[in-house]
């Protein structure tokens, strides 16, 4: 059981890249046939992988048509964002106290790394790596789950917006600005920046890359 649990995850996770850096393109049809060659299994182990896609929102089925890549709506993308309007704060509020200077070296680095990379499906992974950064150090082990699994949908709403806008590059002066206010252990004032920040954001998708 153990093993076939493990082939579900590698499929599912598979399928899940390929849609986030867009190899393969909303609205194309999946089926389970082509992911069953690639593995070189049989199709009980991707109906599975579908399964969890499709409760992930990754997939939707059409009724005598199968299985296509979700579009990211504005609706969808409207109800993760406020999920992680409550949930942030939350966990920066516990995750901030336990910095220490290994963590703003880390985040440092990523933003560095952000700066300098001129691959958008890179960049949007930099960007995951910093929230796994800043909200780490919390002890509230279900919410930093919940985040993770946000940022890989909001990875998909990104990898959108550097693909319609290619000389775009990401501004990480927020993002510095939030680590020198955490760093003077301005709680406050740090997670209504970064509250600000992600509305800012999360508007400008939704305003712009996000389909209708």
């Amino acid at each position: 059981m153990k093993r076939k649990n493990s082939k579900v995850k590698k499929i599912a996770e598979y399928i899940r890249k390929e849609i986030i850096s867009r190899q393969i393109k909303p609205g194309s049809r999946i089926t389970e046939a082509e992911i069953s060659k690639i593995f070189d299994v049989s199709r009980v182990p991707v109906r599975e992988a579908f399964r969890i896609l499709h409760s992930e929102g990754y997939l939707k089925m059409i009724p005598n048509r199968g299985s296509f890549v979700r579009k990211v709506s504005k609706e969808y993308f409207n109800e993760i964002s406020e999920v992680y309007f409550i949930i942030a704060p939350k966990l920066l509020n516990d995750s901030i106290p336990r910095y220490t200077d290994n963590t703003f070296k880390k985040a440092s680095s990523v933003l560095d790394k952000i700066e300098t990379c001129k691959d958008f499906n890179k960049v949007s992974y930099l960007i995951w790596d910093f929230g796994k950064v800043i909200y780490g150090p919390s002890r509230l082990d279900f919410m930093k789950f919940v985040m993770d699994e946000i940022y890989k949908h909001n990875i998909r709403a990104l990898s959108d917006v550097f693909v319609k806008s290619p000389a775009l590059k990401y501004d990480v002066t927020t993002h510095r600005k939030f680590l020198e206010l955490c760093r003077k252990k301005k709680i406050k004032e740090a997670i209504a920046l970064w509250n600000t920040h992600l509305r800012k954001v999360s508007g400008e998708i939704r305003k712009k890359h996000v389909t209708e």
